[in-house]
């Protein structure tokens, strides 16, 4: 029984430890793209805003539009921008500096990539074993077979002799970045810009699983995520997500769908007091106008006052302790062993001080140092056997079924069958090994994705990697919240929202 468990153990540690790789390696191509991008567009805009005239020329031709709105382009504008010849003129130099950015940011990316990250993505295409099923996306398995063949090679350009695919592994903005032409003699191919060409298909075909990761998870083969026996009742499992065998008819529906949606939004949005949508806002072209705050109602300092005379100021750890008595919520934290001597008076006051030092992030240090009789070791030595994802999340179920049953419908109203579900990022130290960087939140620290019911009581609580898709996040709250709520409807933005994930 225990090489089953331990074999089991090992099975599970090794696609999580895949998945965290492969996740690793699409953000750091990603990072180098971002980097690329951001230090080019800096620099362009740093050298626009020294280019003068444009913006007076601008004003001209507004003002002039705006005096003559039914006048013709070439007796309006024409005249004041100064002739045809400067409208052509700022065209040109307009299709040119578009040009320039995307060569300057190809430049920026392979620098990157060839200077400090190359090293560590050759690494992991050592270690991941890349598979496809699709033979359209054959060039590039063998490109990163190629490149793996020639990791340690220091020339400047591929060998002749190598069969080096291009079609469909390098994108047509970088063939002529990649490919070098002489005055005599065949074109060759750079080594440092196919690879990093041949990264950035691996990751774009990564992320649709067109590709896959032998021995990984949520990178696995996408055939595993099918039933068995899914060819000989794909009839049956097409008509049970109410969706059409046919490709075209259901991106026809989508669309239709999409068109009404977005005319139902342009149709309205113009006529909305509270919103307004300008370029010129610095977080974004929409901005909302904040509501302005209620007034308190009268009766309700009646009872504020009541409430204060009664019980005054309840401390923390007393409100905790109420919790416990009341859901037996610590006899959820089982122990990692078989064997305990602790008392359980004892035992049970170690996990309320644990439960304070870390849910009010004062710290096991500062908690041990009260007037209570637990040492500073005993009460880590406790943590360390009691406090486990398990136990914890099962704690958690305690709490909130307890809520649900004693809530009074006359105070909270009918309970609800909807949950509302989001990630929150954490920020943490470096030397934390969850840590990871954000890409969208720019820092570091851990994601953890919520589901709330309406009274504002969690049901479940997840630790995401901070590349995840919460699409799998917010099903996996639905389906395995364990507490007594009957959950059937979810709310979530636009980072929940997928046609296949709810499928």
């Amino acid at each position: 029984m225990r090489r089953v468990l331990l074999a089991a153990l090992l099975f599970q540690r090794q696609r999580e430890i895949t998945d965290t790789l492969a996740e690793l390696l699409n953000s750091t191509v990603h990072r180098i793209n971002a980097r690329a991008e951001k230090k080019v567009t800096e620099a362009f805009v740093a050298e626009f805003t020294k280019v003068r005239g444009k913006s007076g020329l601008l004003g001209k031709i507004a003002a002039a539009s705006l005096a003559a709105p039914d006048g013709s382009v070439r007796s309006v504008v024409y005249p004041a921008a100064g002739g045809e010849k400067t409208l052509k003129d700022l065209v040109a130099e307009m299709k040119a500096t578009n040009a320039e950015f995307a060569r300057n940011k190809r430049e920026v990316f392979k620098s990157s990539y060839s200077n400090h990250y190359r090293s560590g993505l050759m690494k992991l295409l050592g270690v991941l074993d890349f598979r496809s099923s699709n033979d359209q996306h054959k060039p590039v398995m063998d490109a990163l077979k190629l490149i793996e063949r020639h990791k340690d090679s220091s020339t400047t350009y591929l060998p002749l002799g190598e069969t080096i695919p291009l079609e469909g592994v390098v994108r047509k903005d970088w063939m002529e970045f990649a490919l070098f032409t002489p005055d005599k003699g065949r074109k060759r191919v750079m080594r440092t810009v196919y690879e990093a060409c041949v990264f950035q298909a691996l990751r774009d075909r990564l992320r649709c699983k067109e590709i896959w990761v032998v021995g990984a998870d949520r990178w696995r083969n996408p055939d595993d995520d099918l039933p068995d026996d899914f060819e000989m009742r794909r009839a049956e499992y097409y008509e049970k997500l109410n969706k059409p065998r046919d490709a075209k008819l259901f991106t026809a529906q989508l669309k239709a769908e999409m068109r009404a949606e977005l005319g139902a939004l342009d149709t309205k949005l113009p006529k909305l007091p509270w919103v307004t949508i300008s370029g010129k806002h610095r977080g974004g072209a929409i901005k909302f106008t904040e509501p302005e705050p209620q007034k308190e109602p009268k009766n309700l300092r009646k009872p504020k006052r009541a409430i204060r005379k009664k019980w005054g100021t309840v401390a923390l750890i007393d409100i905790l302790k109420e919790a416990a008595l009341r859901t037996g919520m610590l006899k959820a934290l089982a122990p990692v062993g078989t064997r305990e001597a602790i008392d359980e008076a004892k035992l049970l006051e170690r996990l309320l001080l644990i439960a304070y030092a870390y849910g009010t992030n004062s710290g096991i240090s500062s908690v041990a140092a009260g007037e209570h009789g637990h040492s500073e070791e005993e009460l880590r030595y406790t943590a360390r056997r009691y406090l486990t994802a398990v136990g914890l999340k099962a704690a958690g179920v305690e709490i909130a079924n307890a809520t649900f049953a004693a809530r009074s419908e006359a105070v909270w109203g009918q309970g609800t069958t909807t949950v509302a579900s989001d990630s929150t990022h954490f920020k943490a130290w470096d030397r934390n090994i969850f840590t990871e960087w954000h890409s969208r939140y720019g820092g570091r620290g851990v994601l953890v994705y919520w589901h709330i019911e309406k009274g504002s009581m969690a049901i479940h609580s997840q630790l995401l990697n901070c590349t995840a898709s919460e699409v799998a996040a917010a099903i996996e709250g639905m389906m395995r919240h364990a507490t007594t709520m009957q959950a059937e409807g979810n709310y979530v933005d636009s980072h929940g929202q997928s046609e296949i994930g709810l499928g």
